[in-house]
């Protein structure tokens, strides 16, 4: 491992810490229930060096310390060992590195990336609603992607993030168009609804509360195709391993009382426009 060395050493170094398993070596064990092969469990991606205390802390809070948590935690361990430990530190390669890393934390903190089935599900049809924190969050990764220095080797990933970018910030404005606030959440306002009196515009309203709802729902289904567009190419030119545990990401919708399970994706051809089309269409 790159931060770890053999424990049978003569030499004057030793080990500090444990080779402890991200997903569990096992299905019993910590963090062990997943899809995740027995090899690829025992590769490098799969390995986080902790010391022993850490390393019962988190096996025994799996809450607090999920996979993806652990994942990133690695990541910026090593950076922080390659910058300011290395004798001989590639300057080049660390500023690309903390460019790449930084951008795929906020994408996975503020779009709430491990919540993505559950908010989703909360925010499509019949009774949408969502947290209040949610827009400011979508709003500071817009401009944290919009202000990002991308590595020119990276221009899928900054056009995968820059579309997840736009149509989720699309998807909360859109949302945010009629709601109103009750405690830490907004709920849709159903404006079709006059109160006590009639509503002499109410058909007219009603269409278009339905054509409301169905626009946000359009935008919210855009926005899981952009996340998993953004996922595959993490997993594919910087970390294998992630959200590799969970899967891809789906959302959740109803047609009358029957629940259904969607997995959107872009094609190839979609993808080849993107975001240039999204672009084009706000300026």
């Amino acid at each position: 491992m790159e931060l770890a060395q053999d424990g049978l050493s003569e030499s004057s170094h030793y080990t500090l810490g444990e080779q402890a398993h991200i997903i569990g070596e096992n299905e019993s064990a910590a963090r062990g229930t997943s899809i995740i092969s027995e090899d690829d469990r025992e590769g490098y991606h799969n390995r986080i060096l902790l010391c022993p205390t850490d390393h019962t802390k988190i096996d025994s809070d799996e809450v607090s310390w999920p996979v993806e948590k652990l994942h990133v935690t690695k990541s910026r361990h090593e950076l922080w060992v390659r910058e300011t430990l290395g004798d001989s530190a590639d300057l080049k390669l660390v500023a690309i590195q903390v460019a790449v890393t930084s951008i795929i934390d906020a994408a996975v903190e503020l779009c709430r990336l491990q919540e993505w089935k559950n908010w989703t599900s909360f925010a499509l049809p019949p009774d949408p609603s969502w947290d209040t924190t949610f827009p400011n969050m979508v709003i500071e990764f817009s401009q944290r992607v919009y202000a990002a220095i991308w590595p020119e080797e990276f221009e899928e990933l900054k056009r995968a993030t820059t579309t997840l970018s736009i149509l989720l910030k699309r998807a909360i404005f859109s949302l945010m168009e009629h709601n109103e606030r009750r405690g830490e959440r907004y709920y849709a306002v159903r404006f079709y609804k006059s109160g006590d009196s009639d509503n002499p515009h109410y058909h007219e309203d009603v269409k278009r509360y339905d054509n409301w709802m169905s626009s946000c729902s359009i935008l919210i289904r855009q926005a899981t195709s952009a996340a998993n567009w953004f996922a595959d190419v993490v997993r594919r030119d910087i970390n294998p391993m992630f959200f590799a545990e969970r899967g891809k990401f789906m959302i959740i919708e109803t047609a009358g009382i029957t629940f259904f399970s969607n997995l959107p994706k872009f094609s190839e051809d979609e993808k080849a426009g993107l975001p240039g089309s999204l672009l084009e269409a706000e300026s």
